[in-house]
């Protein structure tokens, strides 16, 4: 059994954090997305991952969030058990573009029955609620000092681990205060609750309250359901009402599945959140003013006409090439294909091709890697080349399953391993004119 977080009195660690955080305003510099506006894939492992693992993985991976566990004495893998988790890996990763989804496993259901055989042998809540209440506080304000240790400021979420227990009307009700406890304490510092368990049991029960209007019952924003029908979406079925928590869910549907990307294995849990506002496109940036995606880049030649050859124009001038821009495709546009065409050692045909729009297109400074549920003007420009390349994604400025078929598609294509990012080798056959 790993050693146990040292935990404070009731009254110290309340104390205590009183101190530290009454003096802070509420409005704090940004930390790491925990876990943000997002939807799309998760992970969660019991010990959090190496940076060699991290790195590969975020860059091979559909995964964007990870389960990492701060705080809790009731943590299988406690501190004694997580050799890379720190505020400096937490600060690398998210840097990378990792999304966290930090979870507090503390006192579980009074009803709830521990295994025997485990190393960890839970804590269980008071069957007396006033207890229960004070012991929910105590769980939060040590997940708030874990949090912030890890350098998550206000607004960010910690996910109230409730193991499965068999509900009945007394166990529920405990629960129940505990996490109404739990959550009004985050809320004073300005952190947000979110409640992890199976779904047919703590999460059943919070949405039975929701739906019976339990008086006085402040809700968790976010609710993390386990429910393995092996199905990656936000659907609760039976056990989450469909108008409770929209577009607030986070879905463990796969359990204890060893993955391998770029030779780096994990055993993990498969996730599935849609969060905060979701994936929500960025609004395109008219480079000279000129519409810039088509469903086609056609081929234009000398006296071509219309908006394409206008974005035609302004890739070359964004690259130095012509210094105007009009919709007519003079001599002066088939000399700076030609010379765009030289810096690719292509011989001189005075028009456009599939490779020259590709090339064209998909200039630009690049991210360190895009995946599913990725934003952001270069998510518009990735899907602008794979279309330029000869595959159709949905323009819509998300990362989404269109994008994720035409960026494999184009891997294949092009002798890439089978993986559904978008990293510096897909950018670079883009910048060379591979077609898709």
């Amino acid at each position: 059994m790993p050693s146990p977080t040292s935990r404070l009195t009731i009254a110290g660690i309340l104390t205590g954090l009183a101190a530290t955080l009454m003096m802070s305003t509420p409005a704090q510099a940004a930390g790491p997305r925990a876990p943000g506006d997002f939807t799309g894939h998760g992970l969660d492992a019991c010990v959090a991952p190496s940076q060699s693992v991290m790195d590969t993985w975020n860059l091979r991976s559909p995964y964007t969030a990870i389960g990492i566990y701060v705080s809790g004495s009731s943590r299988y893998c406690g501190d004694a058990y997580q050799p890379n988790l720190s505020k400096a890996w937490v600060a690398k990763n998210a840097a990378n573009g990792w999304r966290f989804m930090p979870i507090h496993v503390g006192r579980q259901a009074p009803c709830f029955v521990n295994n025997p055989d485990s190393r960890v042998q839970k804590k269980r809540m008071s069957w007396t609620v006033s207890t229960a209440r004070s012991q929910a506080r105590s769980d939060a304000a040590e997940t708030i000092v874990a949090l912030r240790k890890y350098g998550f400021t206000s607004g960010a979420y910690s996910y109230l681990d409730i193991e499965w227990y068999a509900r009945t009307t007394k166990c529920d009700n405990v629960v129940l205060e505990f996490v109404d406890a739990w959550t009004e304490y985050l809320h004073k510092f300005s952190y947000k609750s979110g409640v992890y368990s199976s779904a047919s049991a703590a999460i059943a029960a919070i949405d039975a309250a929701r739906k019976a209007g339990r008086a006085g019952f402040t809700k968790p924003e976010q609710l993390w359901f386990a429910w393995t029908n092996q199905v990656a979406n936000t659907d609760g079925g039976a056990y989450l009402s469909d108008d409770g928590w929209v577009n607030q869910r986070i879905h463990q549907y796969h359990n204890n599945v060893t993955s391998s990307y770029g030779g780096k294995s994990l055993t993990i849990d498969k996730n599935f959140l849609d969060v905060g506002r979701g994936s929500v496109a960025v609004k395109q940036v008219l480079a000279c003013g000129v519409k810039m995606s088509f469903s086609s880049y056609p081929q234009l030649k000398l006296g071509s006409t219309g908006p394409e050859v206008a974005a035609l124009e302004c890739l070359l001038r964004q690259q130095g090439f012509v210094r105007t821009v009009d919709t007519t495709f003079g001599t002066g546009t088939v000399k700076a294909i030609d010379a765009f065409r030289k810096t690719k050692g292509w011989s001189p045909v005075g028009r456009t091709t599939g490779p020259t729009w590709t090339a064209l297109v998909s200039y630009g400074a690049n991210p360190r890697v895009l995946k599913q549920g990725s934003v952001g003007l270069a998510v518009w420009r990735l899907q602008r080349s794979l279309i330029a390349a000869g595959l159709q994604p949905r323009l819509t400025g998300v990362y989404d399953t269109s994008t994720v078929a035409a960026v494999k598609a184009y891997r294949k294509a092009n002798g890439l391993a089978q993986y559904a990012t978008a990293e510096s080798s897909v950018w670079a056959l883009l910048r060379r004119g591979k077609l898709g």
